[in-house]
């Protein structure tokens, strides 16, 4: 709300030279006397007017007649900003006149076209009455100094005589209601980086507001620009969380919120003074399947009041490191068989392998085997009996050599290449030891090793 000082100058500047001879003249004129209207403070809304005008008509030919009042330019500020209208309020002060009726009574505000002041009696008497005026802080809606005008018309009931003021306004109004919408480390900007998944680590915006009279306040988050990489590719929806922290009831957001590009409120309240801030965290999940790079992008947050609305871009950096990870489950006890025995049915154990990779680069995953599959006195199980498979879901990219069941070699060799984008992957590799004739009974293992290797 814009408080302070508010000063209204009213100049006046008569359109004709009234001929002696003249049937109807206007006079308009402040009841102290002076050359213009000065309001030493803002007047709550709705209370007594603070400033009047006195005007006076003088007519001589017994016709009736009409008084009105408008802006005759808009009221517009040193930047080009147009006052709202309903800022100015004006009211006839009941009883002032002496004949005729005063219209306008309950006070209105300013506007463009004609407010009906007074209208005279049937005999058309000369007739004086007071216009009173007041400010409405609520309506408000810019600061700066601002200059229109004001034109006071008489007109003739029935004939054509009329009269004619304008008067220069000038008014200058400070706002007391402090907004401010800042970067935690930089005022301008968040930089989020890939490890921020905590309030402790993440940059915020902190938000507050003083010197607020009741007005509702409503914040908004408005995307300008989606932040996207060097390759014109945009941060997926769910990767950024906005979490809201403050003391306040008004918040309009709880919990993790995903950073979303549509309007929407995450503020609104009357008080006088209020504060809170939004922490923007990762999602440790779907940063895992973000291309690396360097996002950029723009946030507006939107102040709206009944005053008008403010705007405060905050530009958006997001930093998606670069991953390429692979991770195993294996089986309980490892790659290992126990009690394998002449006859007995095959065993089958199962790693699951996972890839996590954002380069865009094609890779494999390569398995190593130095030695032999042996047993606990070192006797070495025939290699076409130990076998390997590696199944790929269907929805998986990448392919195998290892579609069937193939005997397990020794050395480092590739088990699954990647598609051409170097999507991640995950399957599942299954190794089977069948027992045989000749073979030396007992437990056997073999230590397998996994890597990952780029093309």
């Amino acid at each position: 709300m814009l408080r302070a000082s508010i000063f209204v100058f009213l100049y006046f500047t008569s359109l004709f030279i009234q001929p002696c001879f003249a049937a109807i003249s206007l006079s308009v004129e402040p009841v102290d006397g002076s050359n213009s209207l000065r309001f030493d403070r803002i007047p709550l809304a709705g209370g007594e007017n603070k400033e009047e005008i006195h005007i006076r008509v003088t007519s001589t030919n017994g016709d009736r007649f009409q008084v009105f009042q408008r802006i005759l330019d808009p009221i517009v500020n040193e930047k080009g900003d147009v006052l709202n209208l309903q800022a100015v309020e004006s009211q006839t002060l009941p009883n002032s006149n002496s004949s005729g009726t005063l219209y306008l009574q309950n006070s209105d505000h300013w506007s463009m076209g004609d407010q009906l002041l007074y209208s005279s009696g049937q005999t058309g008497s000369s007739d004086m009455f007071i216009v009173g005026y007041s400010l409405n802080p609520q309506m408000i809606n810019v600061g700066g100094k601002f200059r229109g005008r004001l034109i006071f018309t008489v007109r003739g009931m029935g004939n054509a005589s009329s009269d004619q003021v304008i008067i220069d306004v000038f008014l200058e109004t400070s706002s007391s209601l402090k907004i401010s919408v800042k970067g935690e480390h930089d005022p301008n900007q968040i930089h989020i980086r890939g490890t921020d998944t905590s309030d402790k680590s993440a940059d915020s915006v902190n938000f507050s507001f003083s010197g607020n009279s009741g007005q509702e306040i409503r914040i908004y988050q408005e995307m300008e620009a989606i932040p996207q990489n060097e390759r014109d590719e945009e941060l997926g929806r769910e990767l950024v969380q906005l979490d809201p922290q403050g003391q306040t009831e008004g918040l309009r957001m709880a919990g993790l919120t995903p950073l979303v590009s549509n309007r929407t409120l995450i503020y609104s309240s009357s008080k006088s003074d209020d504060n809170f801030i939004i922490y923007f965290l990762v999602n440790a999940e779907e940063i895992q399947s973000q291309d690396a790079g360097t996002y950029r992008g723009k946030i507006n947050y939107v102040v709206e009041t009944n005053q008008g609305r403010q705007v405060f871009p905050i530009d958006v950096q997001m930093d998606v490191p670069p991953i390429f990870s692979l991770d195993l489950t294996q089986p309980p006890g490892g790659v290992s068989f126990t009690h394998v025995l002449v006859n007995s049915p095959p065993q089958e154990k199962e790693v699951m392998v996972t890839v996590h990779s954002n380069l865009h680069k094609p890779y494999q995953v390569l398995q190593e085997i130095q030695t032999a599959m042996t047993n606990q006195q070192g006797k070495e199980f025939e290699s076409k009996y130990f076998t390997i498979q590696v199944q790929i879901p269907s929805d998986q990219s990448g392919r195998t050599d290892y579609v069937e069941f193939s005997p397990v070699q020794t050395g480092e060799y590739p088990v699954f290449s990647s598609d051409g984008k170097g999507s991640g992957a995950s399957f599942e590799v299954v190794y089977r030891l069948q027992g045989y004739n000749q073979m030396s009974p007992g437990d056997f293992s073999a230590p397998i090793r996994f890597s990952l290797n780029q093309k």
